[in-house]
C-alpha cells in the first residue's frame, strides 16, 4: 500500500487515530550442473572473472580440488596458474549475448526479461533462453517500455516463437525504424502477462520480482506471530492503507486529476455529468455537523451506495456517509434521471414505495458531497470503485477494504464484505431479506479499517510472494560483493515515466523523473544513465498515435490541437499520466498514417540519442509490453454488459448477446493483445558489438 496520499502530501498524523557463456556454450542452462563437468572446466567455458569469484550456479571457486567418484585429487599448481591466466585474459574480453534460436521452444515473457535484469545485476537465476558471456562486465541496464510496437509492424507473425534475425525482416519493417536494424541482432516474440481473455499489466509484471525462497519463508514464519500479536503502541498509519495510483487503474477506479499528473496544466478533463473533489479552502473551518476532524488535517468517511437498474443501465438510488465514529453524516435516497426498470430490491433494499416522493437528483447529491468532502479527506468503502462510478465522483484518497484484506484463496480473488465481517469482526451483516443496508455496510468498513490499524499491515492478508524490482536491486547492491565493488548506493535505479512515477514505482528508486512527453523521457534517460545501474523508462507517443488509449480524457478537438502545435518540430507532445493504459483502449483515437509514421521517426531519433549517451558495456532492453488491446477491451466490455443484464433479465430481454461466437472472438483478441516484441543488445566499444 502507498504510504503517501495520492495528492502527494503525507498529511495524516498517525498518533491522532489512537490505536556468461560464449558461442561454444549457447545456453546458460547447459552450464548449471556441477555433476556434468568439472568446476574448473566450467569456469573456462563461462569466462567468469578472476580467482575467488562465484560461479554462475552459486558454487564457490574450488578449482584446486576436483571430486572423482567420491574422492578428491589435487590439480597441479601449474595447471591452476595456467587456467587463471586464461581466465584473466577472457575476463578482459567484452561481454556479449549468445542466441541459439533453434534451442528456444516457446516465447519469452515479460517476467523472463525481468529475471534477466536480476541475473545480471542482482542474485537472480541464469536464464535458460539466452547465454551471456562475461556478464560481470555488463556495467548497467537500460530498459525502455514502448507500447505500440507489435509483431506485424516488423513483419513477424502472431504465432512466432523463436527469436527472429533482424536481417531476415529488414525489408518488412518500417524504414523509419533504422535504430532496430543497426543495433539489435534479433526480435524476440514476447508474451504479455494475462489469461485466455484478459491482459494484465506488463509494467507490474516487470517491476515486481518473486521473493527469494528464504525471504518468503521468513515472512511466512514471522507473519503469524505478527498477526496474533496486538501492540497498541505501534499502530498502522492510516496513510499506509491508501490505494496507490497503480491500484486505482488496476481496480478500474475513476482517476482523480491529482492522482494522474503532477502539473495542474495536465489535469484530465471531466466527462459530462462527473465531478471531483477539490482541496479544502484554508480559510474555511468546515465544522460540518457529524464530522470528525483529525488533527486539523483531514476527515475520514465511510461510504456506501445502493443502485437500481434503469433504461440507461445501473443508477444511484441511495448514498450513505458515516464518520470515523460510525455516526451517519449523510443518508439520501436518490431518484435516477432515467426510468427505473428494476429496483434490484434483493440486493439494494430499494423499493418503489421508498422512492415514491423522492426528488433528490444525482447532481444534488454531488453538490452536497463535494461541499464537505475534499480531496485531502479519506473515503473508506468496499469495492468503492462501483460507488464512485454510481456517484460519478472522482476522489484521490481511498482505502478499499477489498484491497487491504485478502481472500482466503489469495490474489486476485477479492473477499466479500459479509465474509470479512464474519471472519474478522465476528458479526453477521447483510441478513435482511430485502437487500443490504448501506449504513450497516459503511460502518462495517470503518470497523475493518480500525481493526487493521490495531493489528498491523499483515493482518488479514496473504504472505507476499513478490517485492518491487527496484528494492530487490538495491538490496542486492548492499548484500553482494558486486554492489560493494561498483557503485554502492548509486547501484540503485532511476525511473523515468509519465506523470508522477513515485505513485507507481514507490520510493525504492534512487531517482524519480516525471515527464509530460517522450522528448522529456529521452532527456531524463540521457541525464540519468551514467549515475545508475538500472534505468526504467516508458515512451508512449507510438501508443497514443496507434489509438491504443485516449489522450488522458482530452476531447478530440483539443487533442488534435495539441498535436498540431507540436508538428513544426516533428515532435508530437503528449500530456503526462501515470495511468497504465496498456489495458485501457479507445478505438476512437486512431490517428492518420502520417501522424503514426511521424511518431516512429521521433521514436527512432530518441532511441539513437539514448544509445549514443549510454556507456559501453551497457545492456539495453526495449519491449512493447503487450500487443494491440482494443478488440479485446471491446469484447470484454460487451461480455460484462451481458453478464450484468442477464442477472436481472431474461435471455430475450438483454440488449447485447454473448454466444460461443463472441467468446471465440475474445480468445483470439486476447492472443493479439498478449503478443508483444522485445529487443536486447549490449553496447560495444565501437557501437558494433551488439547482438
Amino acid at each position: 500500500m502507498s504510504a503517501v496520499l495520492a495528492t502527494g502530501t503525507p498529511a495524516y498524523d498517525e498518533a491522532s487515530m489512537g490505536n556468461n557463456g560464449n558461442a561454444e556454450t549457447p545456453l546458460a542452462s547447459n552450464r548449471q550442473s556441477n555433476d556434468e563437468e568439472s568446476v574448473g572446466a566450467k569456469k573456462l567455458k563461462t569466462g567468469f572473472g578472476s580467482s575467488g569469484c562465484v560461479l554462475n550456479n552459486g558454487a564457490p571457486n574450488n578449482a584446486g580440488h576436483m571430486d572423482d567418484d567420491g574422492g578428491e585429487f589435487e590439480v597441479p599448481k601449474s595447471e591452476i596458474r595456467k587456467r587463471k591466466r586464461k581466465e584473466k585474459r577472457r575476463s578482459r574480453l567484452f561481454p556479449s549475448f549468445d542466441v541459439e534460436p533453434s534451442a528456444i521452444k516457446d516465447k519469452i515473457n515479460v517476467a523472463d526479461l525481468r529475471d534477466l535484469v536480476l541475473w545480471i545485476l542482482a542474485d537472480g537465476v541464469a536464464p535458460k533462453w539466452l547465454s551471456i558471456y562475461n556478464k560481470l562486465g555488463i556495467t548497467r541496464i537500460a530498459t525502455i517500455l514502448v507500447p505500440g510496437l507489435t509483431p506485424d509492424l516488423f513483419g513477424v507473425t502472431l504465432d512466432a516463437v523463436q527469436p527472429v534475425s533482424m536481417s531476415a525482416i529488414a525489408s518488412k519493417m518500417p524504414q523509419e525504424l533504422t535504430f532496430f536494424r543497426e543495433h539489435f541482432g534479433h526480435l524476440w516474440p514476447t508474451r504479455a502477462p494475462g489469461d485466455r481473455t484478459k491482459l494484465f499489466s506488463p509494467m507490474t509484471a516487470f517491476m515486481n520480482s518473486p521473493l527469494p525462497k528464504a525471504d518468503k519463508n521468513s515472512l511466512q514464519k514471522n507473519g503469524t506471530a505478527k498477526v496474533n500479536a496486538v501492540d497498541s503502541s505501534v499502530n498502522v498509519p492510516l496513510k499506509n492503507l491508501l490505494m496507490s495510483a497503480e491500484e486505482f487503474v488496476d481496480g478500474d477506479y475513476p482517476i482523480h486529476s491529482a492522482t494522474i499528473v503532477a502539473d495542474d496544466d495536465d489535469r484530465q478533463e471531466l466527462a459530462e455529468g462527473w465531478v471531483e473533489t477539490v482541496p479544502r479552502p484554508g480559510d474555511v473551518a468546515h465544522e460540518q455537523k457529524g464530522t470528525i476532524l483529525v488533527q486539523n488535517k483531514y476527515r475520514v468517511y465511510g461510504l456506501d451506495c445502493e443502485m437500481c437498474l434503469t433504461t440507461h443501465g445501473s443508477a444511484l438510488a441511495r448514498v450513505t456517509v458515516v464518520n470515523w465514529n460510525r455516526e451517519v453524516v449523510m443518508d439520501e435516497l436518490v431518484l435516477p434521471d432515467n426510468t427505473i426498470t428494476d429496483y434490484l430490491t434483493q440486493y439494494s433494499g430499494i423499493t418503489a414505495k421508498m422512492l415514491e416522493n423522492v426528488s433528490t437528483s444525482l447532481s444534488d447529491v454531488q453538490k452536497r458531497l463535494t461541499s464537505f468532502i475534499f480531496s485531502g479527506d479519506i473515503l473508506i468503502g468496499h469495492s468503492l470503485e462501483n460507488d464512485l462510478k454510481a456517484l460519478k465522483l472522482r476522489h484521490p484518497a481511498v482505502i478499499d477494504t477489498s484491497v487491504i484484506y485478502h481472500h482466503s484463496r489469495g490474489l486476485p480473488s477479492k473477499p466479500s464484505l459479509k465474509w470479512l465481517a464474519q471472519k474478522f469482526l465476528k458479526k453477521e451483516i447483510q441478513q435482511f431479506k430485502n437487500g443490504h443496508d448501506s449504513v450497516e455496510d459503511a460502518r462495517t468498513c470503518i470497523d475493518l479499517v480500525k481493526l487493521k490499524i490495531e493489528k498491523g499491515m499483515e493482518f488479514g492478508t496473504c504472505v507476499p510472494s513478490t517485492e518491487p524490482l527496484l528494492r530487490r536491486l538495491a538490496r542486492a547492491a548492499v548484500n553482494t560483493s558486486r554492489g560493494a565493488e561498483t557503485r554502492g548506493v548509486n547501484g540503485r535505479g532511476v525511473v523515468v515515466d509519465y506523470g508522477n512515477p513515485a505513485q507507481w514505482h514507490g520510493t525504492d528508486a534512487r531517482t524519480i523523473v516525471g515527464c509530460k512527453n517522450d522528448e522529456e523521457v529521452a532527456s531524463g534517460v540521457v541525464d540519468s544513465i551514467g549515475q545508475h545501474d538500472f534505468v526504467w523508462a516508458r515512451m508512449r507517443e507510438v501508443e497514443f498515435n496507434r489509438g491504443w488509449v485516449a489522450y488522458h480524457g482530452l476531447k478530440k478537438e483539443r487533442r488534435e490541437k495539441k498535436l498540431g502545435e507540436n508538428r513544426d518540430d516533428k515532435i508530437l507532445g503528449t500530456n503526462g499520466t501515470s495511468e497504465d493504459s496498456n489495458i485501457v483502449a479507445d478505438e476512437n483515437t486512431n490517428q492518420s498514417d502520417d501522424e503514426f509514421f511521424t511518431s516512429l521517426i521521433n521514436l527512432n531519433k530518441r532511441l539513437e540519442r539514448i544509445w549514443d549517451s549510454i556507456p559501453p558495456a551497457t545492456a539495453m532492453i526495449i519491449m512493447s509490453g503487450s500487443g494491440d488491446p482494443r478488440e479485446m477491451s471491446r469484447l470484454n466490455a460487451l461480455r460484462t454488459q451481458f453478464t450484468e443484464e442477464f442477472k436481472t433479465k431474461k435471455w430475450d430481454e438483454v440488449s447485447v448477446k454473448w454466444t460461443d461466437t463472441e467468446n471465440q472472438q475474445l480468445l483470439e483478441a486476447a492472443k493479439v493483445a498478449r503478443a508483444g516484441v522485445s529487443f536486447i543488445a549490449i553496447k560495444g566499444p565501437s557501437d558494433h558489438e551488439s547482438q
